[in-house]
């Protein structure tokens, strides 16, 4: 078991409602089994949610299916959530909105994986209760995490969120995983194209070798996303064109985002998938297409809200 701090006490004896955030990465996997080892689902109403963005790796959906809910539904609920303004996920929320996510606009985060936990949330709300948001963050993975308190009230999400985690290190993920004789996703430890992070597959912000792994074993996910930038870059060039007119300004094509999948960090920032996928095979230091990636990208978005898996800090967002 587990030592508690003075909040997961607090939070025990008070039995408040815990609504948990699971990704199907090591780190929220561990989460859940820290809540179930230490007790809380004798004391608490357990429900653990999947926010689903209809654009994981079947991998991950498999894992989940035959490993994380069979055990989770053992001591709580689990639902799995899709924000019903985009039934089909992903590719749904592209077409309905003309465009693709970008590094300045990263509305899949909102749209696909917090407002359908923060449904789920308001629904528990108006039945009376007072749930808890948990997520799987730890300090050691980044800076910005290290400066994180374990526990916020209030806050963008709605309610109060909690971090039971945030002082585990590597090495209690994988300790409580043993405990438990459970193995994590089977992407982290594939023999070919293993990955550092789950999550949306590929991710706007994917690094380059996550990229060329996607490229070599999904063609069915890659001819996805060749159709939807045959369909969304025309549209995106359309809107452009049309803001630039009306705002009397020289229109270039080159500076505008949202109609391929991937962006650069420099002129032209649209790059197409193929192109991505050309620059993924280029070695360090070799022609670099410079994908674009936020600055750290890893502490935007589902990540930072503990949604999705994170890789290391090690430069693995940077091209």
């Amino acid at each position: 078991m587990s030592d508690l701090s003075r909040k997961a006490k607090e939070i025990k004896e008070g039995g408040r409602p815990l609504v948990v955030s699971i990704s199907g990465g090591k780190d929220s996997t561990a989460m859940g089994l820290y809540l179930i080892e230490n007790g809380f689902h004798e004391t608490n109403k357990l429900s653990f949610v999947y926010a689903d963005t209809g654009w994981e790796h079947p991998e991950v959906y498999e894992y989940l299916e035959k490993v994380v809910e069979p055990l989770f539904r053992k001591y709580g609920e689990f639902h799995y959530l899709r924000n019903p303004k985009y039934p089909n996920g992903m590719v749904d929320m592209i077409r309905k909105n003309q465009s693709f996510p970008t590094r300045i606009a990263r509305f899949c985060t909102k749209e696909l994986k917090i407002n359908p936990i923060k449904i789920h949330l308001k629904s528990m709300i108006k039945q009376g209760e007072d749930p808890i948001n948990v997520v799987g963050i730890r300090a050691q993975e980044s800076l910005r995490r290290s400066l994180m308190d374990e526990y916020d009230e209030g806050g963008p999400i709605g309610c109060d969120t909690w971090r039971p985690l945030i002082k585990f290190l590597l090495d209690d993920v994988v300790d409580i995983h043993a405990r438990y004789g459970i193995s994590p996703c089977s992407l982290y430890y594939k023999k070919e194209n293993p990955v550092k992070r789950v999550g949306c597959w590929p991710c706007i912000l994917s690094p380059k070798a996550e990229i060329k792994a996607f490229a070599e074993d999904d063609q069915g996910r890659l001819k996805v996303i060749q159709d939807l930038e045959k369909e969304i870059e025309p549209l995106v060039q359309i809107k452009a064109q049309k803001r630039a007119k009306k705002d009397g300004i020289k229109f270039d094509p080159d500076v505008v985002l949202g109609g391929t999948f991937f962006g650069a960090s420099k002129k032209p920032y649209p790059r197409s998938i193929e192109k991505a996928i050309d620059w993924s095979k280029t070695a360090r230091g070799g022609k670099q297409y410079e994908l674009f990636t936020a600055q750290n990208p890893a502490e935007r978005g589902c990540q930072m809200w503990g949604l999705c898996d994170v890789a290391d800090e090690e430069g693995e967002f940077t091209p």
